[in-house]
């Protein structure tokens, strides 16, 4: 999945003939108060100062935490109705060492859970360079198990990480894309040279081509529709795009890749994700184009104070996270992302209660598509 940040502010000049009364902004609604069911609460801190945050729902009851980078690497089962715990699985002993085993994406499927790291291996002999290693553990709990090392070092920025019920997946921000069984083996690299986004594994946009790609097949498909739209976007099925006039609310088109079914919101598509499970899409906050008093959103890697969830089943708009902090700017409550899963991530923010509110895209289930 690709996850981006909350602008600070926007440089670019304002058009010409600002009018005197620009139109006023649609209200969102919490999500809390439209999917109630979706909505959960985790615990920031356990006992003895133990920090932790939320990875991914394991079942309708339990979520799976993780240890935050201070602590040793644990997974730990928690039920949201209970609050009891269970330890799913512990990092060896030498990964207590600062900087030895900072897990850096993870990804879950029906049966394991799977994870990078950024750390030194123990009696390294690479001159303590860092490198990046795959690491995998029953869903269920169990044994941690290093995988494979990734090529390179361990200074590369992984934009993605996705795995299927056999393959890891991930790339990079340079556009390299490399995938390795879950059982093991040495990674390869799909597609070199290629400028490639990947929206959901094993699919990725080719702005240049407007072609959509299967990584696995090599089947290409041509897109057809978009030509107007700003920031065009597509995955298999579904294509984003801005449009909107100057000094008017600025609006996301969601159309199919031959253009038919367009449908406009209020808000950006600057985030630059395609529809989950091919209804949920994630998009900036309504703004007013060329008003740069209200901050919009770009694509640089975190979700910002506040997004708008759009569900193309029902029609419905919600509000995650706060307008207030991104109208201040406050970076400190960004919306963070956690696990890769195929129904769509947990997305996570700081609650009022010294806890966080977890948002599980997959308990959005209600008034399925009709197409």
């Amino acid at each position: 999945m690709v996850f981006l940040m909350l602008a600070t502010g926007c440089t670019a000049e304002e058009p010409s003939g600002r009018p005197d009364t620009l139109p006023v902004l649609p209200s969102l609604t919490p999500v809390g108060d439209v999917w109630p069911e979706a909505v959960l609460a985790a615990p920031r801190e356990l006992e003895n100062d133990v920090t932790v945050i939320p990875v991914a729902s394991l079942s309708a009851d339990e979520l799976l935490l993780m240890t935050t980078h201070e602590h040793r690497p644990t997974f730990i089962g928690f039920n949201v109705k209970t609050e009891r715990r269970r330890t799913l699985a512990r990092a060896p002993e030498w990964a207590e060492c600062g900087g030895c085993f900072e897990i850096q994406h993870t990804a879950v499927n029906a049966t394991q859970v799977a994870w990078l790291v950024r750390g030194y291996a123990p009696g390294a002999t690479n001159g303590g360079r860092r490198h990046l290693e795959l690491w995998t553990m029953p869903r269920t709990g169990g044994p941690m198990r290093a995988v494979t090392r990734l090529p390179g070092n361990g200074n590369r920025n992984v934009f993605g990480f996705e795995i299927t019920d056999d393959t890891a997946a991930w790339w990079d921000y340079e556009g390299g894309i490399w995938r390795v069984p879950l059982a093991g083996g040495e990674p390869v690299q799909v597609l070199p040279g290629r400028r490639l986004r990947v929206t959901s594994w094993p699919w990725a946009w080719d702005e240049g081509e407007r072609t959509v790609v299967n990584l696995v097949t090599g089947q290409e498909i041509q897109v057809s529709g978009g030509d107007d739209l700003g920031h065009l976007t597509c995955g298999p099925t579904w294509c984003v795009g801005d449009a909107g006039p100057p000094y008017g609310i600025r609006n996301v088109a969601l159309l199919r890749l031959n253009g038919s079914e367009r449908t406009t919101v209020p808000g950006d598509a600057m985030l630059q994700m395609v529809p989950i499970r091919d209804r949920i899409t994630l998009l900036g906050l309504p703004t007013i184009i060329g008003d740069n008093s209200v901050p919009g959103t770009w694509g640089a890697g975190q979700l910002g104070p506040a997004v708008q969830l759009y569900d193309r089943c029902t029609k419905q708009s919600a509000l995650i996270g706060s307008p207030d902090m991104a109208k201040a700017r406050e970076t400190w409550n960004e919306i963070k992302t956690g696990a890769a899963t195929a129904q769509g991530p947990l997305l996570f923010w700081k609650s009022a209660r010294e806890g966080y509110t977890v948002l599980d895209l997959a308990r959005i289930i209600d008034s399925p598509c009709k197409s």
